[in-house]
């Protein structure tokens, strides 16, 4: 591309708030304003998004991949193990006239950019009071439905408790949706209410939760919890990164007797919150993706929740980090917090955990979400 064009092009796209790669016919890389862009990208990571029954996650997209040299305008998904995108790839040619292609103009958009940007719209503020008022109707409607269950079996109405039971299971996909939905807001939102406080305790009383919660769905959870760890940071958030692992190690699990173990002690400067499972493990080749928005390692392929990229989201902002572990008898998963050091005790506050209880609290919600039934290799 010459000089001069690319010059051009620079002063266009520099100010432009969007991550955008001018690139050669090659895709060499000339002029990016986002250090995380590679030098030159590979072809084979562009694929077809016009179609929006292939814009998805489906192993049906590595079949479509997009053919250069692109001489109009067009839309594409960029998938790499690093992250996916939708990408808007503009044509540079060498004079008005001529078909010959110098170059593009690559603009970048993430999946969760433009709903974080509107997550705090009045349309979204809205949406969100009636799904709260949806999942508590839902939650209200579903406990009942276990007191007439109950009944009808002390009467012997088998058909009716068939019957029930299908409603059940209707009203427990609505939850499980609801609770799908209600982590996008926590994904796009930005506002955070991060307090000093002692996290064994907080982890305390939510294990002690989970393990009630568990045992109605045949679940032996078990945990170790060291005292006197301090973390400062948003415990809401907190409870849904650990609720994230302990639900998939619950949902992915095909043993007969499911097993939970967590553990939270203190390595070093760091607090360790480690959820480890009895169940199939994460296949090689999904398990590089799984920290994407909507990815899961079920065997359709389709991704359907959030899921660990909440949990990753949580740590990035916290300046923590997360690993994980698995092979054919099970995963996992370690949180790792910076430890709060020099405790002032005049600081310290106590989280709430009064949303841990009652019918069908948050906890009830992500194991309820581990109980839907998924096809899994």
């Amino acid at each position: 591309m010459e000089i001069r064009k690319l010059k051009i092009l620079i002063n266009l796209f520099s100010a432009s708030s969007e991550k955008v790669a001018i690139v050669d016919g090659k895709l060499n890389v000339l002029w990016t304003n986002d250090s995380t862009m590679p030098e030159m990208f590979k072809r084979t990571d562009f694929l077809n998004a016009s179609n929006e029954k292939h814009f998805g996650y489906t192993d049906q997209d590595y079949e479509l991949i997009a053919e250069f040299p692109i001489k109009t305008e067009r839309v594409l998904k960029y998938d790499t193990e690093q992250f996916v995108s939708s990408v808007n790839v503009l044509p540079v040619f060498d004079d008005e006239n001529s078909e010959n292609i110098e170059g593009y103009v690559m603009t970048f958009h993430r999946l969760f950019e433009e709903i974080e940007k509107h997550i705090n719209s009045p349309f979204t503020i809205v949406l969100k009071k009636f799904l709260r008022m949806l999942r508590n109707t839902a939650s209200e409607v579903v406990f009942n439905t276990g007191l007439i269950d109950q009944r009808l079996e002390d009467l012997e109405e088998y058909d009716l408790i068939d019957k029930n039971a299908n409603i059940n299971y209707i009203l427990n996909n609505a939850l499980s949706s609801c609770a799908n939905f209600e982590e996008i807001f926590i994904y796009g939102a930005n506002d955070f209410n991060i307090i000093l406080a002692n996290a064994s305790e907080f982890v305390t009383d939510l294990m002690h939760f989970v393990e009630h919660s568990a045992r109605k769905m045949s679940v032996k959870v078990t945990y170790e919890i060291q005292d006197d760890i301090y973390l400062k940071l948003d415990y809401s958030r907190f409870m849904v990164a650990a609720m994230n692992l302990i639900s998939n190690g619950i949902k992915y699990n095909l043993s007969d007797k499911k097993m939970i173990f967590v553990e939270f002690k203190r390595v070093d400067n760091n607090a360790c919150f480690t959820v480890t499972d009895n169940g199939i493990g994460i296949p090689n080749e999904r398990a590089y993706k799984i920290f994407e928005p909507f990815s899961n390692v079920n065997k359709s392929g389709q991704r359907e929740s959030l899921g660990l990229s909440i949990v990753k989201k949580f740590v990035d902002k916290f300046g923590g980090a997360i690993t994980f572990q698995t092979d054919t008898s099970g995963t996992s998963f370690t949180l790792m917090l910076p430890c709060a050091d020099d405790i002032d005790v005049n600081e310290v506050n106590v989280p709430n955990t009064d949303y841990f209880k009652g019918t069908y609290s948050p906890i009830d919600i992500y194991l309820l979400k581990a109980s839907v039934n998924e096809d899994i290799d």
